[in-house]
C-alpha cells in the first residue's frame, strides 16, 4: 500500500515538473541549428546560424528605437552588420514577435499580439517543408518533394546588400535604408535597366531619376564602372554577366582570396553611394571602392536649397539666404528669408 502511494506521488510530481518547463525554449521550437522545421517557430532571442557559422538570422532592434525586425547578419562580427531585413516596412513595436513556418508550408511573421506582419505567401512558388539559412547568406524555403528544390529565397528579394555568389537578375532592385536606424526603403535604388536587351545598371533617386549609368557590359566590364569589372578587381573579385535572353540575365561576383576568413559585400548606403567593403577576421570593414566617384552626382545630396562642390572638403553649402539643417549641410530658409517669404 505504501509502495503504491509512493508511486502515485512520484507520477504526480513528474507531471508537475513537465508542466513547469518553459514552452518557448530553443529546443522545443527550432529543429536544428540552421533551420526551422514545418510547424516550428523562432521568437525572442532565438536565432538560427548557417552551418559554416558565417550568417545568423533572428530578431534585431536598431539602436535608439523600439522597433523589431527579422534580419540576417554576420554571426562572428561583434558590430552587427545587417545584410537583409524581412519586414523592413512593417516593424514590430516594443518587443520581438514570432517567425513561424506554418503547417500549410508558408513562412509567417506575427507580432506579440498575434497580428500578421509579413509572409512569403505572395511570392512563394510552392509550399515548403523547411526554412534554412544557407552558407551563402540566403534564407531559403525548401520544397516538400526534394530538399534541393528552393521555392522562395531572400536573395531574390534583397534589401541593400549584394553578397558573393548572389545573382542580381534583371528585375531585382536594391534599395537603401531610410536612415542608419531605419531599414525602411529609402530614396535610392540600384537595378538593371528594365529595357529588354539592355545590360547596364542604374543608380536611381525616387525610382525615376538616374544619377549614374554603369554602361553596357562588354566582355569583362561595364564601360562606365570599371570598379565592378574583372579588370580592376581581379585580385579580389571574379565577376560574371550571364545573358540567357533579352529579358532574363544576371550579374554576379565571387570573392577570391588567400584568406579563408575573407569576406566581401557591396552595399547601397543611405546617401546613395554604391560601396564595396572587405574584411579579414578580426579586423574592421575596409572600403575598397565607392561610386559615384563624384558625390555631387548623387541627386539631392545637399537638399533643395544647397549647392554641391566635390572640390571642397565640405561638399555641401547653402544658397544665399539659407542655413545648414544638419551635418551634411542640407539647407533650410534662414530667419531673414523666412520673414521675407511671410511678408509676401
Amino acid at each position: 500500500m505504501a509502495t503504491d502511494s509512493l508511486f502515485v506521488c512520484y507520477c504526480f510530481l513528474s507531471v508537475l515538473y513537465m508542466l513547469s518547463l518553459p514552452h518557448n525554449c530553443h529546443s522545443l521550437t527550432v529543429d536544428g541549428g540552421d533551420s526551422i522545421a514545418l510547424g516550428a517557430s523562432l521568437t525572442g532571442n532565438q536565432s538560427i546560424v548557417s552551418k559554416n557559422g558565417t550568417f545568423e538570422l533572428g530578431f534585431f532592434c536598431p539602436n535608439g528605437t523600439n522597433n523589431w525586425y527579422i534580419g540576417i547578419w554576420y554571426a562572428q562580427i561583434t558590430e552587427k552588420t545587417i545584410i537583409w531585413v524581412a519586414n523592413r516596412e512593417t516593424p514590430i513595436r516594443n518587443k520581438p514577435g514570432v517567425l513561424k513556418l506554418s503547417t500549410d508550408g508558408y513562412l509567417k511573421l506575427y507580432d506579440s499580439e498575434g497580428r500578421s506582419i509579413w509572409s512569403t505567401r505572395k511570392n512563394q512558388k510552392a509550399i515548403a517543408s523547411r526554412a534554412i539559412i544557407l552558407d551563402s547568406g540566403s534564407f531559403a524555403m525548401l520544397g516538400g518533394h526534394t530538399i534541393s528544390e528552393i521555392v522562395w529565397e531572400s536573395f531574390l528579394y534583397p534589401t541593400n546588400t549584394i553578397l558573393s555568389g548572389m545573382k542580381v537578375w534583371k528585375g531585382i532592385k536594391l534599395t537603401s535604408w531610410r536612415s542608419s536606424s531605419d531599414p525602411a526603403p529609402g530614396p535610392f535604388s540600384f537595378q538593371m535597366d528594365p529595357t529588354p536587351g539592355k545590360t547596364d545598371f542604374l543608380l536611381l533617386y525616387n525610382n525615376n531619376i538616374s544619377y549614374l549609368n554603369s554602361g553596357e557590359w562588354v566582355g569583362n566590364q561595364f564601360t562606365n564602372m570599371p570598379e565592378m569589372s574583372n579588370k580592376d578587381s581581379s585580385k579580389i573579385l571574379k565577376t560574371a554577366f550571364v545573358k540567357i535572353s533579352p529579358t532574363r540575365m544576371y550579374f554576379t561576383f565571387d570573392q577570391i582570396s588567400l584568406f579563408d576568413s575573407f569576406t566581401q559585400r557591396v552595399v547601397l548606403d543611405k546617401s546613395g553611394d554604391l560601396a564595396a567593403y572587405n574584411r579579414i577576421s578580426g579586423s574592421s570593414w575596409n572600403l575598397i571602392w565607392s561610386i559615384p566617384r563624384d558625390l555631387c552626382l548623387v541627386y539631392n545630396l545637399c537638399g533643395a536649397y544647397g549647392a554641391c562642390n566635390s572640390n571642397n572638403l565640405q561638399f555641401c553649402s547653402c544658397l544665399e539666404g539659407f542655413k545648414p539643417r544638419d551635418n551634411r549641410a542640407c539647407c533650410m530658409p534662414g530667419k531673414l528669408l523666412l520673414q521675407s517669404l511671410r511678408s509676401h
